[in-house]
């Protein structure tokens, strides 16, 4: 979806490299997540049931200032 992408990649490039080990390997576990997952979660106001999924989801919002 290109929606995700317009999240996703962003973030990416520019945050990734700043996270720590275990940001990171909580963002690859985000990226396992189906796109209707991801889509609930990043525009929808879904919960993730993974509180650490949660947290990604919610910083990645913060940091690309996506929440009012």
């Amino acid at each position: 979806m290109l929606e995700l992408d317009n999240v996703i990649m962003p973030f990416y490039r520019q945050h990734f490299d700043a996270l720590s080990d275990t940001q990171k390997d909580t963002f690859i576990r985000l990226l396992a997540c189906s796109d209707l997952q991801l889509f609930s979660w990043f525009f929808n106001r879904g919960m993730a049931t993974d509180p650490q999924l949660q947290q990604m989801v919610d910083y990645i919002q913060k940091t690309l200032k996506l929440t009012d």
